[in-house]
């Protein structure tokens, strides 16, 4: 079932720590990995500067994946990696 705006709002209240957690480990792999671009580095980096900042921006984003839009915070942890990580490579890292 689709959310209305009232009711994403108030799921993406709760769903905006769930976001950061998976910006810090995509973060983190990302920099142990030894075949990222200088773009994703960049982009970690200043994850792990400030990681709630780019959570609370990723969840916006987030909000459209329809993972979520079906399950709203019922979403597992998995599709919301997911859900996150794409965000992250189609809306940050290639549109900078």
């Amino acid at each position: 079932m689709a959310l209305n705006h009232a009711d994403r709002i108030a799921v993406r209240q709760n769903i905006v720590n769930r976001c950061t957690s998976a910006v810090v480990q995509y973060a983190l792999y990302l920099l142990g990995n030894q075949t990222a671009t200088t773009d994703q580095l960049t982009w970690a980096r200043e994850a792990i500067r400030s990681p709630g900042s780019i959570g609370d921006q990723v969840a916006w984003h987030v909000m459209d994946h329809p993972d979520f839009i079906d399950l709203g915070s019922g979403i597992t942890d998995v599709a919301l990696q997911g859900a996150v990580e794409a965000a992250i490579n189609n809306r940050f890292i290639q549109a900078a």
